[in-house]
């Protein structure tokens, strides 16, 4: 058996081998853009989290302000018992 012949050989026996690595090299470099995707799915609904956090906080300093001037109005017209 020549050299030759004996790469060949050897090309044949590795063949399945680098074919089964290949599709797992593809199948991991599926499942990295999926991972990477999922990560900016997850950084998008934490910016919308946040987002909703500042409103509701917005919101509440608003219905509290609102609040106070109904109760101060109140206390003056004597219709609510001044609190202490």
């Amino acid at each position: 058996m020549t050299d030759n012949e004996m790469l060949d050989a050897m090309r044949d026996l590795l063949r399945p081998i680098n074919l089964k690595l290949e599709k797992m090299e593809n199948r991991m470099d599926n499942m990295n853009s999926r991972m990477a995707n999922i990560e900016s799915r997850m950084a998008n609904m934490e910016k919308d989290i946040s987002n909703l956090r500042l409103e509701m906080n917005r919101g509440f300093r608003k219905y509290n302000d609102e609040i106070e001037t109904l109760v101060t109005v109140l206390e003056g017209k004597g219709i609510l018992p001044i609190a202490k």
